[in-house]
């Protein structure tokens, strides 16, 4: 749902939908009026209400107001206002943008609990003797990223691919040869003691 709602051509299809389908729903209620002055065929109340629920309301609401039309039938008169509520409140929260995703804490115990973690980046360290070239070789085959290479001391923070989960990930390295430990990379609030939780091999 986030990609469509970051998505410009489905962004824009959807504003064109919605200006032609009320648009048109406005003119249907014109039409109605019309033929109903004059005694024609009527179109029926079904695909008028049909027209509002598939994204005309406020074409519908207007219609009404405008051409004087359906405003003493009850299932019009409060209907439409109802299915544009409805809609409205629907636009509003797919629009809503989820809060980027983080791992919770985990309980594992009475009041013990696994630190919040980054979704995608987790942490590496070697052996110093072993190099770092088995590893390398492992980030190419497993198409991961490695988001930094640590200087001070023999680890690495890497990033897994987009169609692994990251527990999958972290447990591929565990089996790299070299590889001493592979852990979360947590992320610790002001607030939170710091604790580090490393993934023994």
């Amino acid at each position: 749902m986030d990609t469509m709602i970051n998505n410009p051509s489905i962004l824009r299809l959807a504003f064109v939908y919605i200006i032609v389908i009320n648009i048109v729903t406005f003119f249907l209620y014109g039409v109605d009026k019309f033929k109903a002055k004059h005694a024609g065929w009527r179109i029926p109340e079904t695909v008028l209400l049909g027209f509002a629920m598939i994204g005309g309301s406020i074409g519908a609401w207007l219609g009404m107001i405008v051409w004087h039309h359906k405003t003493f039938h009850k299932k019009f008169r409060y209907g439409v206002p109802l299915i544009l509520l409805a809609q409205i409140v629907v636009i509003l929260f797919i629009s809503c943008k989820p809060e980027q995703a983080i791992a919770r804490p985990i309980q594992i115990a009475d009041n013990q609990y696994i630190p919040e973690h980054s979704p995608d980046v987790f942490l590496i360290l070697y052996d110093a003797e072993t190099g770092k070239e088995p590893i390398l070789k492992a980030i190419k085959e497993y198409n991961c990223e490695i988001k930094y290479d640590y200087h001070g001391f023999n680890g690495m923070a890497l990033k897994k691919p987009e169609n692994k989960t990251l527990e999958e990930t972290m447990q591929y390295f565990r089996n790299v040869k070299g590889v001493l430990k592979v852990e979360y990379d947590h992320i610790t609030r002001l607030v939170d003691p710091v604790k580090p939780k490393l993934e023994e091999r």
